[in-house]
Order: C-alpha cells, then sequence, then structure tokens
C-alpha cells in the first residue's frame, strides 16, 4: 500500500510478524547462551546439506558422559541402554536448552559431541524437563548424539504420544472417522526395530471406534488420505489392547506402517 507522495509519505513498511509464543520462549532461553557454554564437535559428518526446522521430529541416540568419560546414561546397550532411540518435535517437545539449540545444526547420520556447562543442560533456571535420578546435573556434562533421523511431523497427540510421518502423500481430501469401515496393509515394529505385525499382501478390515487396533493407530489413521502411506509413532499410552494387538505387555512405542488402501462410511 502506497501513500501519495504530496503527502510526504511514502511506501509503508510491511508489519512485523507476531512471532509464537513458542518461538518467544526460544529467543528468552537463547539469551542463556553465552560464550563456551555450549561447544560441539563432529565425530562423523552427516550426508546432505538440510538440517532439522521447527515443526520436525528428530530421532535420535543419545549417550550422556562426565568431562572425563564416565557414561551416566544412554539409548544404546552397549551403554546400558534400551536401544529405543529418543524422540523430540522442534518447537514442541520440552528438552534441555542445549538441545534445542543443538539439534538444529545436525545433519542427516551425523554424530556429534556437544559439551554444556549445567546452566544449559539440566541446571538451568526453569529447565522444563524432570532431571534424571541420579544425574550430575551441577557438572560440565558432554552429550554425544547420533541423528539417525528428522522429518516434517503432523501431531496428531497433543502431548505427541502419536506423531504422524507421510511417507507417500494421498488422493482427495477427506479422512476416515468412526464408524468408517477401513481396509489397510499394515505393519508394525517395536522402538527398536523388532517386528511385531510382519509385513504382507493382504490388508486388515476394521471399523473405526470400535477397539479392533489400539486407539493411537485408531489416531493416526484418521489423519489420512485415500491412498496415503505413512508412519504412525504410538507411545504407549496410546498402545490399548485389541484384536490386532491383544498383547503389550513391554512395548513402550510402536510404530505402525500405514498405507490406507480405502474406506467407506457405515450406513446406518
Amino acid at each position: 500500500m502506497a501513500q501519495d507522495a504530496g503527502d510526504g509519505g511514502g511506501e509503508l513498511p510491511p508489519p512485523v510478524k507476531k512471532k509464537s509464543p513458542a518461538e518467544e520462549e526460544a529467543e528468552k532461553r537463547r539469551k542463556k547462551l553465552t560464550p563456551g557454554s555450549l561447544m560441539k564437535g563432529i565425530i562423523r559428518s552427516g550426508s546432505g546439506d538440510a538440517t532439522p526446522a521447527e515443526g520436525d521430529q528428530v530421532i535420535l541416540h543419545c549417550t550422556t558422559r562426565t568431562i572425563d568419560g564416565i557414561v551416566v546414561n544412554s539409548t544404546r546397550r552397549e551403554h546400558g541402554g534400551k536401544g529405543i532411540p529418543l524422540r523430540f518435535v522442534l518447537g514442541k517437545s520440552k528438552m534441555i536448552l542445549g538441545f534445542a539449540e543443538g539439534f538444529p545444526t545436525m545433519l542427516k547420520g551425523e554424530i556429534a559431541m556437544f559439551k554444556m556447562q549445567p546452566k544449559i543442560h539440566y541446571a538451568e533456571d526453569d529447565c522444563p524437563v524432570a532431571t534424571p535420578d541420579g544425574f550430575p546435573k551441577d557438572d560440565e556434562l558432554q552429550f554425544e548424539i547420533e541423528m539417525l533421523d528428522f522429518f516434517k511431523a503432523k501431531v496428531v497427540a497433543d502431548d505427541l504420544g502419536v506423531v504422524k510421518k507421510i511417507v507417500e502423500e494421498g488422493k482427495g481430501w477427506e479422512t476416515p472417522r468412526e464408524p468408517y469401515e477401513i481396509t489397510a496393509r499394515i505393519t508394525a515394529r517395536t522402538a527398536d526395530g523388532k517386528e511385531i505385525i510382519p509385513s504382507k499382501e493382504e490388508a486388515y478390515f476394521f471399523t473405526i471406534g470400535k477397539s479392533e487396533v489400539p486407539k493411537g493407530l485408531e489416531m493416526g489413521i484418521g489423519t489420512m488420505s485415500h491412498k496415503e502411506k505413512a508412519i504412525i509413532f504410538v507411545s504407549s499410552t496410546y498402545l490399548t489392547k485389541s484384536s490386532l494387538m491383544p498383547q503389550l505387555e513391554g512395548l513402550e512405542e510402536v510404530h505402525f506402517y500405514i498405507e490406507l488402501v480405502q474406506f467407506i462410511q457405515v450406513q446406518s
């Protein structure tokens, strides 16, 4: 929009974009960074040139060590962990400041060591995450991160217990809802890669709202369009018993690989 030159005006400046609450909080936390408080060393280079952005889910292994190399905790089996990678959605998940600043600098496949002063990890004032039991939060620590994968995430559950990755876009805009009948190909693996529902050519048939599949899977499929392929990450909170998965003991998280073949509305 331009003003008349005779009024002594000119082109109006563009409106200032209002920052989201998450952006304002990130900016406020970033002011806690001081020279030397967060240092990064690359152990193994990653591939490509893309790095994680807000709204992306990152999947990674993490091993925490003291400065003299003693392992404090780890996701890796060889260091006493369960072998289950961590998942975070940037801009959504609560995490220590060092992670919030470090993850967006990493390439896919990269392994990096982040040295953090206490105020950048769990000793941060108003740290949004609880300190693990026995964790030396007042010590300078090293966090070894392997960035396994990252991608644009569809947050299905507000607590991030159900998150979707689109593998192949579907057709149309319509999505299934209760009490639609669903035909879908389903494969499932635990978070550490063990197959629990094997791949097969025959599709599964079920009705939304009848507890025939776990609640989290049902929620994720409810965001899919016709012929879409996706991976739905479901935490234990949303792994309800069903005819598809009657045994859930010991499962902390399941990754469902879905091809939504078709869905039709049940006629009353």
